[in-house]
């Protein structure tokens, strides 16, 4: 996975989930500094005062005023960043012929919008202390292989892939690398997968994958040994683009 020693990190969507096993693991790895951005602030105080070098902010990324706000003490108060994780998401299982134009907002706001606002005042920061930082954005695989009835998040999830391809051709030239990691069926709930779970999976691999797998593909991304990999995707879904079996009702049903 490769040494964090020394880096600052931020990362979107810390408190839980994929977010939080990032978070946990680049501690691990000698992070100097992790910020982790949510909107549960019960949990985020909690994760902060269980570690030692994680720190947390309340920030609500699809409240634009929310995030204008945070960006404006980013930009004065924060110190220089090496790697940005932009992770937070939600699922919206709508139909094209039945999302309201509000949940399309939120989605865009959240999957779109949020995540070029984070992007460019760390990049920013990132040229002017002249860092050769990494920013890397969590998608889907949905953006490539799309369930029914959840337009808006695969709509936006395609264009994190397309933002991160243009990032990376603007930012190449500072020694700036951009990517995304596309998880596939993940399990992002504590605790262990329940067994029924893991044997309906759909992956080649016979399994749901978790939580820490998609974190370490992440650091490894976010590590000096990644030294070449920019404008890239990688997948990390046991090979469910390739398997034949349908998912589980829990993950292709409309709750």
């Amino acid at each position: 996975m490769g040494s964090l020693a020394g880096k600052r990190c931020v990362i979107t969507g810390g408190t839980r989930g994929i977010g939080e096993a990032v978070a946990r693991l680049f501690e691990e790895l000698g992070a100097q500094e992790v910020l982790i951005i949510g909107r549960d602030k019960k949990r985020g105080e909690a994760i902060e005062k269980s570690s030692k070098r994680i720190k947390f902010m309340q920030v609500d990324l699809e409240d634009l005023e929310d995030v204008q706000r945070f960006l404006g003490w980013f930009a004065s108060n924060h110190g220089t960043v090496d790697i940005l994780v932009s992770n937070a998401s939600r699922d919206s299982r709508y139909s094209v012929l039945d999302i309201p134009f509000e949940e399309w907002k939120r989605m865009v706001q959240l999957n779109m919008t949020s995540p070029f606002l984070l992007c460019q005042g760390v990049a920013k920061k990132m040229v002017a202390d002249h860092v050769r930082g990494k920013i890397i954005l969590i998608g889907a695989i949905q953006a490539l292989f799309p369930l029914q009835d959840s337009f808006a998040y695969v709509s936006t999830k395609g264009g994190v892939i397309s933002m991160m391809k243009s990032m990376a051709s603007d930012l190449g030239k500072f020694g700036i690398q951009v990517l995304s990691v596309l998880p596939g069926p993940i399990y992002i709930k504590e605790g262990d997968v329940p067994a029924s779970l893991d044997q309906r999976a759909a992956p080649l691999l016979g399994r749901m994958g978790r939580r820490e797998e998609v974190a370490k593909a992440i650091a490894f991304l976010a590590s000096d040994d990644n030294s070449f990999i920019t404008g890239s995707y990688v997948i990390v879904d046991g090979g469910r683009l390739i398997s034949r079996k349908g998912d589980p009702t829990e993950i292709s049903s409309v709750p």
